[in-house]
């Protein structure tokens, strides 16, 4: 049995979160990576694709700063959104897919629902795929085991359990959607024993 943990990281400006992206911004798709993992927690396969957002189609300098992704790797890899969700949905094949999201509920659809926005913004059609939120499962272990932890996004976890060191080999960065879902498959790594149940759905 397999599932997919994954990641997106989409166009923001300074102040967007506290604006509520406003002003003509919106959640569009730069970047999707995934990784397929078995029970062993061994990955099968990863997918990393960058998008082309066509209702802000220039990345904004707050969002290059944080990423790392320019416009220029946009500008060379970046492919229209309906075919990097074709090939996510192949890459997924069936399997549960997890994302990040701090003080929601396992239940959240966390990253599937940019995902799910993006298709309603480009009027695509969607595709049946089981999206659940990871970052609940964190919560409980931090809890359990004493570790003091107020909040974290996806790319911290590595960080937080001191493991990132097992990620200098991908020469990326926190907020890079691959480096973000290999932080997470840290965090599983480290709670192991815990992590069989989410195989179970």
């Amino acid at each position: 049995m397999s599932i997919v943990i994954f990641d997106t990281e989409y166009t923001s400006w300074k102040g967007c979160q506290e604006n509520g992206w406003k002003n003509g911004q919106e959640k569009e798709v730069v970047q999707l990576s995934a990784i397929k993992i078995n029970e062993k927690l061994q990955a099968l396969g990863e997918l990393c694709c960058f998008v082309k957002p066509t209702i802000n189609p220039i990345l904004s300098d707050y969002f290059c700063d944080l990423t790392g992704i320019t416009n220029e790797i946009i500008r060379e890899k970046g492919e229209e959104f309906a075919s990097v969700y074709e090939k996510f949905y192949d890459f997924v094949d069936g399997d549960v897919c997890w994302s990040h999201g701090w003080g929601s509920p396992e239940d959240n659809e966390c990253d599937g629902a940019i995902i799910n926005h993006n298709l309603k913004l480009l009027n695509l059609p969607k595709k049946d795929i089981k999206y659940k939120n990871i970052g609940d499962f964190f919560a409980k272990m931090y809890k359990k085991y004493g570790i003091e932890v107020k909040s974290q996004a996806s790319g911290m976890i590595a960080k937080i359990l001191k493991r990132e060191k097992n990620l200098a080999a991908l020469n990326l960065n926190e907020h890079n959607a691959l480096y973000d879902a290999y932080s997470i498959l840290e965090g599983i790594k480290y709670f192991a024993d815990e992590a069989e149940y989410l195989f179970k759905d």
